[in-house]
């Protein structure tokens, strides 16, 4: 992509999604709990409301709620509401809804996982019954991040499984952008040991999958086209662009650089690369000024 297609396809960006580790915020806690807020981060945002777009923070973390996480990025002084923060546990409940309705559900994870079916008031198996042996009837297992999961909920999830209940993962993500040490991803460990155990196949609902994509489309008021899908992670925010026919961008500040991104299969390469998002800044501004100077 030229400079001149560039700065006209972000002329008519509408919405833009922006992942939180490693592009908004550098830390080890999750979905940026303390650390740092990268520079061209208040910026960004705050120039994406300036002119009008709509906003998200997507993060791929189920370990906090939309509550918690937008609280910690307002104390790092980025201007996000609670509605305006998305974590893969919002997909997925969102997603249980419309397939499974009122079936029972076998959820694995903390409150930033249960939170959102919780709140949509789906039939979720009691886990302590689950754990004790009793048959759940449950037509889906839904794993996200659960530090505690070991033997005994291996066990009572297996059995869901291999009883019909299909698997779907809040996340498969090995790591995540972090400051110091590896931000090791949970979910997708356990989703994986699951489907080792019962030989079946799980389904990722977080980014990069068509149903994270529909769901921000709505969140975002944008149809797919008009958004910008920008993050540090080539299998995961320009994954997700690609498929869904957005405008992707990689900022290097967090997994991978400009090289891996050069080196990226078709499927996962960015349409262009910043090294952070001051730069992002700069590239919104010429392309107003360009089209200002066009319709002038």
């Amino acid at each position: 992509m030229n400079r001149h297609e560039l700065q006209a396809r972000l002329a008519d960006v509408r919405g833009v999604m922006f992942d939180i580790d490693g592009c908004l915020v550098l830390s080890d806690g999750p979905s940026g709990h303390g650390g740092d807020v990268l520079p061209g981060a208040r910026e960004a945002i705050e120039l994406v409301r300036r002119t009008g777009r709509s906003v998200a923070a997507f993060t791929n973390g189920s370990m906090q709620t939309p509550a918690q996480i937008g609280a910690s990025l307002r104390a790092h002084g980025l201007d996000l509401r609670d509605d305006e923060v998305l974590t893969p546990a919002v997909v997925a409940a969102e997603t249980m809804q419309t397939l499974y309705q009122d079936r029972p559900i076998l959820v694995f994870g903390g409150r930033g996982v249960r939170d959102d079916f919780e709140r949509r008031g789906l039939n979720l198996v009691d886990i302590d019954r689950a754990l004790a042996g009793e048959p759940t009837n449950a037509a889906a297992v839904v794993i996200g991040w659960d530090t505690d999961f070991g033997k005994d909920k291996l066990q009572a999830a297996a059995e869901a499984v291999l009883a019909g209940a299909a698997i779907y993962a809040t996340s498969d993500a090995p790591s995540f952008a972090s400051k110091e040490r590896l931000n090791v991803g949970v979910s997708g460990f356990i989703a994986a040991g699951l489907s080792h155990v019962t030989g079946r196949p799980y389904r990722v609902l977080g980014k990069p999958s068509q149903e994270a994509i529909n769901v921000l489309a709505h969140r975002l008021r944008v149809t797919p086209s008009r958004m910008l899908i920008i993050g540090d992670d080539l299998t995961l925010e320009c994954s997700m662009a690609r498929t869904a026919g957005a405008l992707g961008a990689l900022v290097t500040t967090g997994t991978h650089s400009a090289a891996d991104a050069a080196a990226a299969p078709p499927e996962q390469r960015p349409d262009f690369v910043v090294d952070g998002l001051s730069e992002l800044v700069e590239l919104f501004s010429l392309a107003s000024e360009d089209t200002a100077a066009r319709l002038g």
